[in-house]
């Protein structure tokens, strides 16, 4: 009897699994193709339908804030910068959580937080600045920074650091 129950409750099981297999409403994209399932999809909002995730619908899109000059609002620029290092003293406005580095020059700059003037910065120590590249990164409480130039500049080379908030 025991057997007889528990075959009877699987043929049953089975039934509604195929019974919902059936009915069951697979996820279409905007266009009414299927979707796949080697790519991430994220729900479009309306019934059934999904388009892969990363875009301006994606729920995982990453929203940063505008940089927002601090201080003055006037860059501090760096002046005469060549393949020797160069050391210069700075002051970070008190609101400043975050830098934007502006380098208009045609070769790599590498800058660095140093503690005193007679410090500097090498080839290899330092945050790589790409030509003509910009940008923005948080800070610390720096009072001296070190430059150099990875590669001797066709022309003037005066990197600029703006101090402000977000970006």
């Amino acid at each position: 009897m025991r057997r007889l129950t528990s075959t009877l409750a699987l043929a049953a099981a089975v039934l509604i699994g195929l019974t919902a297999q059936a009915t069951w409403e697979p996820w279409r994209q905007p266009d009414g193709s299927s979707v796949t399932g080697d790519v991430l999809f994220c729900a479009t909002g309306r019934p059934r339908e999904a388009v892969a995730c990363g875009g301006s619908m994606s729920p995982m899109t990453v929203l940063a804030t505008p940089f927002v000059r601090s201080g003055n609002g006037d860059p501090i620029i760096f002046g005469g910068v060549t393949t020797t290092a160069k050391q210069f003293a700075i002051t970070k406005p008190a609101d400043a959580t975050s830098y934007r580095f502006v380098n208009p020059c045609n070769v790599d700059v590498r800058i660095r937080k140093v503690a005193s003037l007679s410090e500097s910065v090498t080839l290899t120590t330092g945050t790589r600045f790409l030509a003509r590249s910009s940008e923005t990164l948080g800070t610390s409480e720096p009072q001296f920074v070190s430059i150099i130039a990875t590669a001797a500049p066709s022309g003037d080379c005066a990197p600029e650091l703006q101090y402000g908030r977000g970006g």
